[in-house]
């Protein structure tokens, strides 16, 4: 019997649960607020409060965090030093010290240029001090990793530091990003080693000596060993445990999973119980990755998202920054509410900001970070307790309209307090864990500062909602489908325009005088969250479909972390350069079988022809390659798993119509799939 912890960080909440993956029973679930001053704060929180008994005996803990995710696009993490083999690139990268070196490989993986070691050794010697961690990334080291593993181990024995290679990370071709692949990995090395070190201390405290796993973008799991030193891996693991925790909730296998939590609402299609991979690797915070990651949208809707009228609009708009409801911030902060109040009393208007509006200090800025003089007295203003906005006036002397922190915002300095859609489920009395009357003053000073009633502004703001979930889920729709546009658009016609009408006359039920349609998804949506069941239904209803909520689906992400499976993918080449025989491409170098003979007859000899030559190489190849990933498996302590190879081969001819064509390349996969499972000792061992 495997019992399993799984962990999820997420910008509001931090689930725990706990698994019994041979049963399919959750044995304890809970949820604690994420501490974003300190994220473990929140993971020992969540242990704390689960409701079992055993967790002595627990077999591994498995976590998903957006950790990584948050520091790339806060552009956090350790110094990097780059070097570059053969190449100088021409976009931009990630913030590094950076050294071109000597040192190129063709793309057929022979050497065209050697390296220069006495140079490669003076630019390492010249990051001495001013770097945390070393990326090495060489032109072509997918075809042949030679240069960039010689230039690593030196890096390594030179400055003692993390060193990791462009070729480690992924097997594609792409130098530009693959380079920037390596320089974000060597960012998050000390981010993912912090988070581990704190974790296995939380465990500690509550007596768990368990091996941790971490969630891959790509859904799978990997061990600690390796996520210290593939860092990167864990970017947008996210949509994939919330993808992952949906199949294992509800069983299935064809579904648009959407994932709404505080922040944010992930969309994923689920098609064969798995989602498609992005072919183009994760793109994150702006830097397009080399890394596998499960195909997801990303919106700005949450629970949390901010309902406001942006300055100079007409209409009120959910999102995409979150903002903590009012209702959460007066139940801590009761004095929050007699501020609402008195505003209330004295009418007072605003046109930046809703009258219900403030700021909390979520952490002090950075010492070089320019404010002005305003900004800096709000900061200190804040360091009692949070404020709304017209307090922050009287306290400051300042005109509130004038009060303008959308840096500190925008830099996690701040964050915001205002009416969101967690507020209107604690007017509706659907949830209850704040306070309620704060909720209803926030919507009736808002409704006040439009002339109208508050029941009529709540309603628009729950409209509101519900039309930007069934835009983000057609969004979404539309994305998964890859639809090209036809050339007609190119001229004087406007799709956005036409998709427009399509969505008001379909989803939206403004009928058309002409024309109706219907758009009908051919799937559930499997809703999962801590607020979906609130929203979802009428958006799926809206697209003629069934809105599913598997049982503990306000947990899934930590549910998905925990029933996870380890999965290692060798992805290997085998290319005809017919008389110059065949080469191999695989993860641990290249190979080369040069033309042979066979024997046809006693005494009788000929060359091997190619097409025999590919198949021996790939046949020896595969053999290799299961080697190779049982050894890395059991290394990762898997010890029940199942290898799969896949082949596709690619043949061409001189005339479309040759029956016969010519054996290009096979391209191999070798997976090995299985769930981590230790004995206890091995587990201590670990």
């Amino acid at each position: 019997m495997a019992i399993v912890l799984g962990i999820d960080t997420g910008g509001t909440y931090t689930d725990g649960v706990i698994i019994d993956l041979e049963s399919h029973k959750i044995l304890a679930a809970t949820k604690a607020s994420t501490t974003h001053r300190d994220l473990i704060v929140g993971i020992r929180n969540t242990i704390n409060q689960l409701d079992y008994e055993k967790l002595d005996a627990l077999d591994y803990v498995a976590l998903s965090t957006t950790l990584a995710t948050n520091a790339i696009v806060e552009n956090r993490g350790c110094r990097v030093g780059l070097l570059i083999l053969g190449f100088t690139p021409e976009k931009e990268l990630p913030p590094c010290e950076k050294a071109i070196l000597p040192g190129i490989m063709d793309i057929r993986g022979s050497e065209r240029e050697p390296l220069d070691l006495d140079a490669t050794k003076a630019a390492i010697e010249s990051m001495r001090g001013k770097v945390d961690a070393i990326a090495v990334s060489g032109i072509f080291s997918v075809r042949n990793p030679e240069h960039e593993n010689k230039v690593k181990a030196m890096a390594r024995e030179i400055l003692g530091l993390p060193a990791v290679a462009a070729h480690e990370l992924t097997t594609v071709l792409g130098m530009q990003e693959r380079t920037v692949t390596a320089v974000l990995n060597a960012r998050l090395i000390s981010v993912i080693d912090e988070l581990m070190t704190a974790t296995k201390n939380a465990l500690r405290e509550r007596n768990i000596d368990a091996p941790i796993m971490i969630v891959k973008g790509d859904g799978s799991l990997m061990n600690e060993s390796i996520a210290k030193e593939r860092p990167i891996e864990t970017i947008l693991s996210g949509p994939a445990a919330s993808i992952i925790g949906a199949t294992f909730l509800n069983h299935a296998e064809n579904g648009l999973v959407l994932d709404m939590g505080g922040t944010t609402t992930d969309i994923a299609i689920l098609k064969d119980s798995r989602p498609r991979l992005d072919t183009e690797g994760a793109k994150v915070g702006g830097w397009r990755t080399r890394v596998a990651a499960a195909e997801a949208n990303t919106f700005g809707l949450g629970g949390d998202s901010r309902i406001y009228q942006p300055y100079q609009s007409k209409h009120l708009q959910v999102g995409p920054r979150r903002f903590w409801p009012v209702a959460v911030i007066a139940r801590d902060y009761p004095y929050y509410l007699t501020e609402l109040r008195q505003i209330w009393d004295r009418n007072v208007g605003l046109i930046i900001n809703e009258p219900c509006e403030g700021y909390f200090l979520l952490r002090d800025p950075d010492p070089h970070m320019e404010l002005s003089k305003t900004q800096r007295q709000v900061i200190n203003a804040l360091r009692e307790g949070p404020h709304t906005v017209v307090e922050l006036g009287k306290m400051l002397n300042v005109n509130p309209n004038f009060i303008l922190v959308e840096p500190l915002l925008d830099h996690g300095i701040l964050g915001g307090i205002g009416f969101t859609p967690t507020d209107i489920l604690h007017i509706d009395g659907t949830y209850e864990v704040g306070d309620k009357n704060a909720s209803l003053l926030a919507a009736s000073l808002m409704a006040r500062q439009r002339d109208i009633d508050t029941d009529k502004l709540i309603q628009i703001a729950k409209d509101l909602i519900t039309e930007k979930m069934c835009r983000v889920i057609l969004d979404s729709i539309l994305e998964y489908e890859k639809i090209e546009l036809s050339p007609f658009y190119e001229d004087d016609h406007h799709p956005d325009e036409t998709m427009e009408f399509f969505f008001r006359n379909s989803v939206w039920n403004q009928k058309a005088d002409l024309l109706a349609n219907r758009f009908e998804l051919q799937m559930p949506i499997i809703g999962i969250g801590a607020p979906i069941r609130a929203w979802l239904p009428e958006a799926a209803q809206r697209f003629h479909t069934e809105a599913v909520f598997p049982p503990h689906n306000d947990v899934a992400n930590a549910v998905g972390a925990a029933a996870g499976k380890v999965m290692t993918i060798y992805r290997i080449l085998v290319q005809n350069h017919e008389a110059s025989g065949v080469d191999i491409y695989a993860p641990w170098g290249r190979i080369k079988y040069e033309p042979t003979m066979e024997t046809v007859g006693e005494g009788e000899c000929q060359i091997l022809s190619n097409d025999n030559l590919m198949i021996l190489a790939a046949k020896d190849i595969i053999a290799e390659g299961k080697k190779r990933i049982a050894e890395e498996m059991k290394e990762q302590g898997i010890e029940d798993y199942e290898i799969l190879v896949e082949s596709k081969e690619v043949r061409s001819g001189k005339d479309p119509g040759e029956v016969v064509k010519i054996h290009i390349e096979t391209k191999i996969e070798i997976i090995a799939v299985g769930h981590p499972q230790w004995s206890a000792k091995g587990a201590k061992a670990k």
